[in-house]
């Protein structure tokens, strides 16, 4: 196009591409403008929020104290040295910080356009001690051995040490998971839950038959591949690889022996829909015969003692089957049956819940649905079954933390990442220390002051 113009010497043609030219020089111009501009309110903004945080957090309501905490944030964060002026509000339990400053324009000015005013506003109410109930549900499976298990409860001690520093009124459960979570045998009779008889199962000696004793005369050590809950391991195995007979064969009567069948305390899962809600509205839940899972919950309380004395006494076994863990923990943040903590109905009562786990799931419901257990092995079942609890608790007004603790799978971090109620309330801990970090950091966040606008 410019060849062409260049090319043209009548006047009209070089009077257009003047014009032109003009055009596209003040349109770069006001662009770099407006990129100066939004890059200089960006910054007064972000001043103006950290001077009001440091207000509200100061301890100060005195509006001259006050005033020197914004002057020194301002001062301490002004690093570009922008000139602004600023104003102090506070308005009862409100405090508010409006900035002012002109950003000169750089080429606006050519069409009269010297100077642009630009402000901000941030707002934050003073910390008011809310009264909390938090859940903590963790992962005990057979993962969680060794190094994992000693990191939890190191960090599980900070955070309770945190809860025990608020103010307020803080209540805390704790929820064990595995394949099941164990709500104590003391609960077989209350009206919510559904458990058979235990029974005691009689078997007669088997018919007598001959065998042959043989004795190994060879050995050979092997290494043994095995899974628990869904991390492969090894060791070394002895194996025998001949042998021989060892006398004349001989008569074996197989003797009369006793099953027992009795619930351990163990809490399966309801079908269909009433699987993907908390209280029990008449529905109830089944507990799942001859199967052990680990220690017993801890309902709702404001000893923090006894919520760490749980944690200590956790042990590493099962598998991994996180919405049997997310159910039971909203059920501690419910009102209703089967833990019926009236105080999740107070207004002004924050309810929250940590999970964490250290993988993925390894069980789901049992296909054909079967007396609640979880012996399926359906991940993207259990995936599915965790992404849907999620936002069901979300949608209760619960507020989601989530903690993958040493473990490299991405689906599942994926889907830690979208249950928390935000993305700064998804963790990664690679180990102890980074575990530590990410608890140190909920119980902060949990009790801190936000912006309000």
């Amino acid at each position: 196009m410019f060849k062409k113009y260049l090319s043209n010497t009548s006047g009209n043609m070089s009077i257009m591409f003047a014009g032109t030219i003009g055009m596209l020089i003040v349109g770069v111009g006001a662009a770099l403008d407006v990129a100066g501009m939004t890059s200089q309110k960006s910054k007064m903004q972000s001043l103006s929020d950290a001077a009001v945080l440091a207000a509200v957090t100061s301890g100060e309501t005195n509006y001259a104290l006050v005033k020197k905490y914004v002057e020194a944030s301002l001062a301490a964060n002004n690093v570009d040295n922008l000139d602004f002026n600023w104003t102090l509000k506070i308005d009862k339990d409100t405090v508010t910080v409006e900035m002012a400053s002109v950003y000169d324009t750089k080429m606006m000015s050519f069409v009269g356009k010297d100077d642009v005013s630009l402000g901000s506003l941030s707002e934050a109410l003073f910390p008011v001690e809310l009264p909390i109930n938090v859940s903590l549900v963790l992962d005990r499976t057979g993962s969680m051995s060794g190094s994992n298990m000693t990191g939890l409860k190191s960090a599980a001690a900070v955070l309770v040490d945190q809860f025990a520093d608020y103010d307020s009124d803080t209540r805390v459960a704790v929820v064990p998971f595995s394949d099941y979570v164990n709500v104590g045998v003391a609960r077989r009779n209350e009206n919510w839950i559904d458990v058979p008889a235990d029974e005691t199962i009689d078997y007669p000696a088997g018919e007598c038959y001959m065998t042959q004793p043989r004795t190994c005369t060879a050995t050979e050590t092997r290494t043994v591949t095995y899974t628990d809950d869904g991390v492969e391991s090894s060791r070394e195995q002895t194996v025998c690889t001949a042998t021989e007979d060892n006398g004349p064969p001989v008569e074996y009567c197989p003797p009369a022996y006793t099953q027992e069948i009795k619930w351990n305390g163990c809490l399966g899962s309801r079908s269909g829909l009433h699987n993907k809600t908390a209280a029990y509205r008449g529905q109830r839940i089944p507990g799942v015969m001859n199967v052990t899972c680990g220690e017993e919950v801890l309902e709702l309380t404001d000893d923090m003692t006894a919520v760490k004395a749980k944690v200590d006494s956790l042990t590493a076994s099962g598998n991994t089957y996180i919405p049997v863990g997310l159910i039971n923990g909203w059920r501690m943040l419910d009102a209703d049956e089967p833990f019926s903590s009236l105080s999740n109905k107070e207004e002004q009562r924050k309810r929250a819940l940590i999970l964490m786990t250290d993988g993925k799931n390894t069980k789901s419901l049992s296909d054909p649905y079967a007396n609640g257990e979880h012996n399926g092995v359906d991940e993207q079942a259990a995936n599915d079954l965790t992404r849907e609890l999620c936002d069901n608790i979300k949608s209760a007004g619960v507020d989601i933390w989530t903690v993958a603790y040493n473990f490299d799978d991405a689906d599942t971090k994926t889907m830690l990442r979208s249950c928390a109620s935000g993305a700064s309330q998804f963790f990664d801990a690679s180990d102890q220390a980074a575990l530590i970090a990410a608890f140190e950091k909920i119980g902060s966040s949990l009790f801190s002051v936000r912006l309000s606008r």
